[in-house]
């Protein structure tokens, strides 16, 4: 899991860029990263690695570049999906597509400021915090949605086919509809065996301001950080999952502003 940068003064990073300019590459079609050593505003490239350069035989690229930057703790990439964003926090790389189209220079001081700025003495700020729902895998969704509906009277607020992914997404509540606490169902299309009793829970979520500078925050007080803040694929909302002490998993989310 991701963990915070040990204190120094200079922070490893790496940068997914074409131009050598700007945060201007995806993730999974970066054949090269640029390396610096970063302290304060003074931003030291080091070297550029190539992928092909450091790949072994019949090894899958994300391994490759995992293994190739295993000495940087940040990752700066114009866009990352969770899969490979998770796979690179469990490595102790901090991945994040926040700064997409950035200049390089600006990109690297802003994020080193952030880092410097971490005060844990600090109260967490919580103004706009709430939570917003807790999931839970199902193997039948519609007689879940009957027992939840029909049984105890909720209402189906919003439904969801994800056809690429294979999942069936449902939420449910009362009468304040999303803007209350809601019950998150999903359905795996590929799973038809019974979950064993525990591991259908899936995480809590809740919402959140200023979540980059919370994330650092729980990051400096060494919380598992399996996926730190990302852009969501469909939509302006930035979300995060963090684990508590006995591993669930809370999801954070930013929602935009309208």
């Amino acid at each position: 899991m991701y963990e915070a940068p040990a204190a120094g003064p200079t922070l490893r990073m790496a940068v997914a860029t074409k131009d050598g300019l700007r945060i201007d590459q995806h993730f999974g079609q970066a054949e090269e990263f640029r390396v610096y050593d970063v302290e304060g505003d003074n931003a030291k490239l080091v070297e550029s690695r190539k992928v092909a350069a450091h790949a072994l035989d019949d090894e899958d690229p994300r391994q490759t570049i995992m293994r190739m930057l295993a000495d940087c703790r940040i990752l700066l990439v114009a866009k990352i999906g969770p899969t490979p964003q998770e796979q690179l926090a469990g490595a102790g790389i901090e991945a994040t597509d926040m700064l997409k189209g950035k200049s390089i220079p600006a990109a690297l001081t802003e994020i080193y400021a952030a880092k410097a700025a971490i005060d844990l003495s600090a109260a967490v700020k919580d103004d706009g915090f709430r939570l917003l729902h807790a999931m839970l895998r199902v193997t039948d969704m519609d007689r879940s949605l009957d027992f939840y509906t029909r049984l105890l009277g909720m209402q189906v607020l919003e439904m969801r086919e994800h056809k690429k992914n294979q999942f069936t997404q449902a939420y449910l509540g009362y009468g304040a509809g999303l803007n209350g606490m809601a019950l998150e169902l999903v359905f795996n299309w590929s799973d038809d065996e019974p979950y064993e009793r525990g591991t259908a829970f899936g995480h809590i979520a809740i919402a959140v301001t200023g979540i980059t500078a919370l994330c650092d925050r729980l990051a400096a007080e060494g919380v598992a950080m399996p996926r730190p803040p990302r852009s969501q694929r469909h939509g302006e909302n930035i979300v995060a999952f963090v684990e508590d002490p006995d591993g669930n998993r809370i999801e954070l989310v930013q929602f935009s502003k309208p």
